[in-house]
């Protein structure tokens, strides 16, 4: 798996759709030190909405290595 730190949401619909469309699973890690996967909850991803997307510090596993360049695009600038 690869993580990626996620410290600033520039478009959270954008986020949310990338999610979504993953090859592999999107795991959270949670300050309870488990795991959430979420493509499967959608519950704890329209949750995404609801915080301060500027205040942000997400851990993010993701299964699938074609993903990462995804989400590395995404920081870069691509998700604004």
């Amino acid at each position: 798996m690869n993580k990626i730190t996620i410290r600033k949401i520039k478009n959270t619909e954008k986020f949310i759709q990338m999610v979504q469309s993953s090859r592999g699973n999107v795991f959270l890690k949670l300050p309870n030190e488990t795991y959430c996967d979420l493509k499967q909850n959608t519950d704890a991803l329209q949750m995404l909405r609801m915080i301060n997307p500027e205040e942000i510090w997400l851990d993010l596993f993701l299964t699938d290595d074609q993903d990462s360049y995804n989400f590395m695009a995404y920081m870069v600038g691509a998700g604004a």
